[in-house]
């Protein structure tokens, strides 16, 4: 299976012909597929670029989303769930974006056995999550994207704090704080608003780094330009909206209203929906609401300690998806043509006509 990456390498479709044929190195693009699927790509190298960006945000968060994904991947292998899934990194990215997410908000004290059963325990509570919803949302040719990683970090944020591994509900926004120096924090500005877009992009791995922003962007341009643009799209219009409304700058500024929209433009943008102007005007629009649901769940899940991840993005995109086939105005493209989006079209043309 060649990569669907847009971005082309001469040694990546031979590293997928090796993977293919060898059961170690199989599973190994696995684990790389489900990081590189953050960014909604099956690129072995842009996952490679988004385990190393995990680690520079911290070592723990690294090893966190790391494990999450080996057991992930083993799993699928043990229960036999379909190969593809797996190799391309579908069923495993969610598990990898509660790791990340996760690891850097529990277990302060350090690595232990315990981080390694809870973070295995989330990843397989994830992987059969994801099997489910697919399963029911493919039913009407959708996807349901990040809602697994949103349940996971729901159930596993909400445990840990009544096990004694977190001890505020604020402790999304203390950690990310902690990665800051006072001025990044000061008065709207110039500053803040690139504070707060790259840190919407370096958000996709549990940062808010302007060198992890870096690694994350690398991986974007090796899998597609579309998504590198996406993405600063998506984390500008999520930033700017919570700023026009008011939202405190520190969880802005840490990214936390930019990352949703970012996810939300990979999705809309070039996947689910063709390129045009009406289409690109209605995901701009959306990637600033994104900000808006981000404030309502901010508040409604912080009344039982729970963060809200990636449920802005999910709750829309898996909406529009459900809604497609009453909007007329816009070209439909189901998860199952989905690669990057310059590879779409020529996804779905072999598709149709191999239907014909």
């Amino acid at each position: 299976m060649g990569a669907l990456a847009s971005c082309r390498f001469p040694f990546l479709d031979q590293w997928k012909k090796l993977a293919d044929s060898n059961p170690v190195l199989g599973f190994i693009d696995a684990v790389l597929c489900g990081f590189s699927q953050i960014i909604f790509s099956d690129n072995s190298l842009s996952g490679l670029l988004l385990i190393i960006a995990s680690f520079l945000v911290a070592p723990k968060v690294g090893i966190a989303g790391l494990w999450s994904a080996i057991v992930s991947v083993a799993f699928q292998k043990i229960m036999k769930t379909p190969a593809i899934g797996s190799r391309l990194g579908v069923n495993t990215f969610c598990a990898v974006l509660t790791g990340v997410i996760m690891g850097g908000l529990i277990y302060n004290e350090g690595i232990s056995l315990g981080f390694f059963i809870f973070f295995g325990m989330s990843a397989i509570f994830c992987t059969v999550t994801n099997i489910g919803l697919s399963a029911i949302f493919g039913k009407f040719n959708a996807a349901p994207l990040g809602l697994p990683f949103g349940l996971a970090t729901l159930v596993f944020m909400a445990a840990a704090q009544n096990m004694g591994f977190i001890s505020q509900a604020d402790s999304v926004v203390a950690h990310a704080a902690s990665q800051l120096t006072p001025e990044d924090i000061a008065a709207w500005d110039g500053a803040s608003l690139w504070q707060s877009l790259y840190s919407g992009v370096s958000e996709l791995v549990g940062g808010a780094n302007l060198v992890v922003a870096l690694v994350v962007a690398a991986a974007l341009l090796v899998s597609s330009r579309i998504d590198f643009l996406n993405a600063v799209l998506g984390s500008f219009c999520g930033a700017v909206i919570a700023m026009y409304f008011g939202v405190p700058n520190l969880p802005v500024v840490l990214g936390l209203y930019g990352y949703n929209g970012a996810l939300l433009m990979f999705v809309l943008n070039g996947r689910a929906f063709k390129i045009t102007t009406r289409s690109f005007l209605m995901n701009l629009i959306m990637a600033g609401m994104s900000a808006i649901l981000s404030a309502w769940l901010s508040v409604s899940f912080g009344l039982v300690g729970a963060v809200y991840t990636a449920f802005p993005f999910s709750i829309i995109c898996c909406l529009l998806m459900l809604a497609a086939p009453s909007i007329q105005g816009l070209e439909y493209n189901p998860p199952a043509y989905w690669g990057v989006p310059e590879t779409v079209p020529a996804i779905k043309a072999a598709a149709e006509s191999a239907e014909e």
